[in-house]
This record gives C-alpha cells, sequence and structure tokens, in this order.
C-alpha cells in the first residue's frame, strides 16, 4: 500500500496541505496514520480526496458532501447516486421487494417512504415496490439527507425531465433534418443509429456540467435581483 506525507499527498492529489488540514477538521477526510512520529497518508486517503474535489465541481458544499459520505453505506458508492453509468447495478426502472426497499431506505424512518410515494419515485406494485427512476430515486434520498424536502425534490424531478424531453426531441428532429445532408446521403434510421452512441456520448459528457452551470448562473442573477428590489424575493418574481 503506497505511503505519502501530507506534502507528498498534496503533490499528487493538487490539494494544499492546509486544504487537507481543514479538511480533517470537518471529518470529510479520515485522519491520517502515523509510522513513529511521522504523519502518513494512504490510497485511501487520495481516493476521497479525489472524491471531494469531483463533487464539489459538482456544485456540492463540504457539508454536504459529508453527509453524501456518511449515507455511503446505506446508498452505495456517491457516484451512482449523480452518474447512472458509474455503475452498471444502477437501472433507471426496477421492482425491489420490502426487505431490498427496507435497506435502501436505511435509518431514514417511515415517513419518508410516505413521501416518496407521493411525490412519485416509488409505487406499489402487488408485493413488490416499483421504482420508475433509480438514479433520480437515489438523487432525491441524497437531497433528503443534506436537508431538502422530497416534495420539492420530486417537483425539480419533473421540471428538469420535461424541459431534458423537450430538448432531446429537438436535438433529434436537428439530426434528422440533417440526414442526407451531411451524413453521405444515408437514410434517416441509419444517420440517427450511427450517431446515437455519439449523441449519448455528448449528452453524458455535457449535459450535467451545463445544467449545473445554467443553474450557478440563473441563482446568481437571482440573488443579484434580490438584492436590487428585495420584494422580489416576496412575489417571486
Amino acid at each position: 500500500m503506497a505511503r505519502y506525507t501530507r506534502a507528498e499527498l498534496a503533490d499528487v492529489s493538487g490539494v494544499a496541505s492546509r486544504t487537507i488540514r481543514y479538511y480533517h477538521s470537518l471529518g470529510v477526510l479520515p485522519k491520517p496514520g502515523r509510522a513513529g512520529k511521522e504523519v502518513v497518508y494512504s490510497d485511501e486517503h487520495l481516493d476521497r480526496l479525489r472524491d471531494i474535489v469531483a463533487m464539489q465541481a459538482r456544485g456540492l458544499r463540504l457539508d454536504a458532501i459529508r453527509e453524501v459520505f456518511d449515507t455511503e453505506p446505506q446508498a452505495g458508492d456517491w457516484r451512482t447516486l449523480f452518474d447512472p453509468r458509474a455503475s452498471q447495478a444502477v437501472d433507471r426502472s426496477s421492482y425491489v421487494d420490502d426487505a431490498e426497499l427496507t435497506a435502501m431506505l436505511g435509518d431514514r424512518g417511515t415517513d419518508v417512504l410516505t413521501e416518496l410515494v407521493t411525490a412519485g419515485y416509488l409505487e406499489r406494485r402487488g408485493q413488490r415496490w416499483f421504482i420508475g427512476d433509480g438514479p433520480m430515486l437515489k438523487g432525491a434520498l441524497v437531497l433528503y439527507d443534506v436537508g431538502t424536502d422530497i416534495t420539492l425534490s420530486g417537483v425539480l424531478r419533473t421540471l428538469i425531465r420535461s424541459r431534458i424531453a423537450d430538448l432531446a426531441d429537438e436535438v433529434v428532429r436537428t439530426v434528422r433534418d440533417a440526414a442526407g445532408t451531411g451524413y453521405g446521403g444515408e437514410g434517416v434510421a441509419v444517420d440517427l443509429s450511427r450517431f446515437r452512441d455519439r449523441l449519448l456520448a455528448m449528452a453524458w459528457e455535457v449535459g450535467g456540467a451545463t445544467l449545473a452551470a445554467e443553474i450557478e448562473r440563473a441563482a446568481a442573477e437571482d440573488d443579484t435581483a434580490v438584492r436590487s428590489d428585495p420584494a422580489r424575493a416576496v412575489s417571486g418574481r
């Protein structure tokens, strides 16, 4: 197992030594070990630092990141909460039995189950539970753990999916309209089939980052508007 001094860990991770100490104080990074009087770090610390940097890039604050790490034993690898490609076990829709659902919800209590059903994340079908969108459900649980109401996350889920659906339709129409002009004269079905994987790759790589950037922009603009016109915060316009 690799061992690093704090300076070496800072060098390979790109995270400053003082920041590493700060992460220790917040509890998002495990305390280092010791070899005699020397403080030593392992690959576990390096991986955790890389996870912290990755989550910060997704817009999570450190208190939320700590909550995510705290929920990992019951929610699984944090990457599956934000990126369904990270685990083949994550399906968009699936069925689970009562025991599997209990394990998924962990110690969150029975109230969250009622809220998840009301918000449309879960549906009872016979003896099993139907999960219409696994990644969205896992994301809702993470948001719940850091203080976001399930009802609100459900509203956001509906809003995001409806707008993304409209965008997807427009993207496909654009590719279809270009068929026969830029793709060597092949048929529409051939073009869409050939370029489907490329479109999906673009969506995976650009979609999340673009949405995050636009939310950050909109939030900053809204904050500026509220500061200049406090009545806006009350009216919601």
